[in-house]
């Protein structure tokens, strides 16, 4: 079996885990309004399956494993992780702009003012969006 296929049939396992088990678990049942709320995620996830489940069996390509994409794709969720933490632990203004920044270094962002406009003033207007104008917590 190719990674590909294992990673379509992960693909498929997961995403009815999410129809059966976590999306009605997470969203909560209404009496009102026309569209119920766990309409969108529901349609979106039986799309992804049905479409896992084409290409299980159609697709004839084969993979290799390159082990510096995996290590690098490790590293990322890694920062993402310790980012998540952090941000919990201290506030999303503090940790968001250095996550964005690490992120854009990473990804071979160089010129200063991309960095500065996607590493700072971004993420700082998120957070005031967010938290003074709309006054919803980030954490």
């Amino acid at each position: 079996m190719s990674v590909d296929r294992i990673a379509t049939a992960l693909i498929i396992v997961f995403g009815l885990v999410f129809l059966f088990w976590i999306i009605p678990a997470q969203i909560e049942t209404v009496d009102y309004g026309r569209i119920i709320p766990s309409t969108v995620p529901t349609i979106a996830m039986w799309a992804i399956v049905i479409v896992a489940l084409v290409q299980l069996f159609t697709d004839t390509s084969k993979t290799t494993l390159n082990t510096l994409v995996c290590v690098r794709a490790a590293g990322f969720v890694f920062v993402l992780i310790g980012s998540v933490f952090l941000m919990d632990r201290f506030g999303f203004e503090y940790f968001a702009p250095l996550l964005a920044l690490v992120i854009m270094v990473a990804i071979g962002e160089r010129r200063w003012y991309w960095l500065v406009f996607g590493g700072v003033v971004l993420p700082l207007g998120i957070w005031f969006l967010v938290e003074n104008v709309l006054d919803r917590a980030l954490a």
